[in-house]
């Protein structure tokens, strides 16, 4: 990768997780129903993984400072659990509480 490209491949990688978030969002909506098939939730965390990995390309690349490098590495990371969270939990039913129980207030 040239250096002249960085910037490109930064915003490309950064769209990119904007649509993830966007699509994980739509598997954990359609989780609280089931409406979510398990191939969608497959072709979507492919779709997220692979952006974290452009995000990780961009982040191993030497002429970058290392802080930059480091912080790349960070948001590659943690933006993929995230996004993995909400493709593969389900949504809360509302009135209950994480094991089924109902919620006394």
């Amino acid at each position: 990768m040239a250096d002249a490209s960085i910037p490109l491949w930064l915003i490309a990688a950064f769209i990119g997780l904007w649509l993830g978030f966007r699509l994980s969002h739509s598997m954990h909506e359609g989780a609280a129903d089931s409406r979510a098939p398990n191939t969608a939730r497959a072709l979507v965390t492919v779709y997220c993984l692979s952006v974290s990995g452009i995000l990780i390309e961009v982040g191993l690349n030497e002429s970058l400072p290392r802080t930059v490098q480091i912080c790349c590495l960070l948001i590659a990371a943690v933006t993929a659990i995230m996004q993995l969270l909400q493709i593969w939990t389900e949504k809360p039913i509302p009135g209950k509480d994480c094991q089924g129980r109902d919620i006394v207030e």
